[in-house]
C-alpha cells in the first residue's frame, strides 16, 4: 500500500485549506513519532478533519480548539485566535484568513505529548500569519 501524503491544499464547499510552506514537511515529521501500523489510518483521518474544515462543517472545541493569539493589526482592540486542528498526538495550527476570503492556512504540525502551547509554535504561526496576512506572498 502507498503511503498517503497531505495535499497542499483542498478545497471544499465553504473555504479553501491550504498548507503554508513546510507544513506538508513538519506533518511527516510529527508523524514519525507514531507507531509506524497506524499512519496510514492516522493520516486518513487527518486529511478527513482538514476536509470537514473546508466544507463548513461544524468541529467541536476538543477537535478545534482556540491555542493562541495571532498578532494584532493597527488599530484593532482584540487579538484574534489561532486554533488546532487536534488528532491526538497530532495537532496542525492554523487560522482564518482576513486577507483571502474564504481560506484557512495551516502554519505546521507537531507532534504534541504536552499540555502547553510551546512558545515557539505560537511563533511559528505568527511568523507565516504576518508573511501571508501583511506581507506579499501570494496564495
Amino acid at each position: 500500500m502507498k503511503d498517503r501524503k497531505l495535499k497542499d491544499s483542498y478545497k471544499g464547499s465553504k473555504f479553501e485549506v491550504t498548507h503554508c510552506d513546510g507544513a506538508v514537511a513538519s506533518f511527516e515529521e510529527a508523524m514519525s513519532h507514531v507507531d509506524a501500523r497506524k499512519r496510514q489510518t492516522f493520516t486518513r483521518a487527518i486529511e478527513m478533519q482538514v476536509q470537514r474544515l473546508a466544507d463548513g462543517h461544524r468541529m467541536s472545541k476538543e477537535n478545534f480548539p482556540q491555542e493562541g493569539e495571532l498578532p494584532k493589526r493597527k488599530g484593532q482592540q482584540k487579538a484574534k485566535k489561532f486554533n488546532a486542528l487536534k488528532r491526538i498526538p497530532i495537532r496542525g495550527y492554523c487560522w482564518l484568513s482576513d486577507k483571502y476570503p474564504s481560506k484557512y492556512f495551516i502554519s505546521h504540525y507537531v507532534y504534541k505529548d504536552y499540555d502547553k502551547l510551546k512558545e515557539k509554535d505560537t511563533n511559528k504561526v505568527k511568523d507565516n500569519w504576518t508573511r501571508i496576512e501583511v506581507g506579499s506572498d501570494e496564495y
